[in-house]
């Protein structure tokens, strides 16, 4: 979360990601990713979670997504 203050108004944005594994999106409005070991936790804005076997390629804020390599 972004908190923007612009003349005493207090502003905040969201950035939720959607994930990729090969090519397809796996999960949505993913607001945390947690590495441990080889495996990857997500966790959606509403509690959601999965865990996946990767390793992360990239993450893209201006895109809102994060790539996922299956290892």
């Amino acid at each position: 979360m972004i908190n923007i203050n612009i003349n005493n108004t207090d502003l905040i944005a969201m950035c939720e990601l959607k994930v990729i594994l090969k090519g397809k999106t796996i999960m949505e409005d993913v607001v945390r990713i947690t590495k441990e070991k080889d495996m990857i936790k997500l966790q959606s804005l509403l509690g959601e979670t999965k865990t996946i076997r990767g390793s992360i390629v990239d993450v893209n804020l201006t895109k809102q997504e994060a790539i996922i390599e299956s290892s």
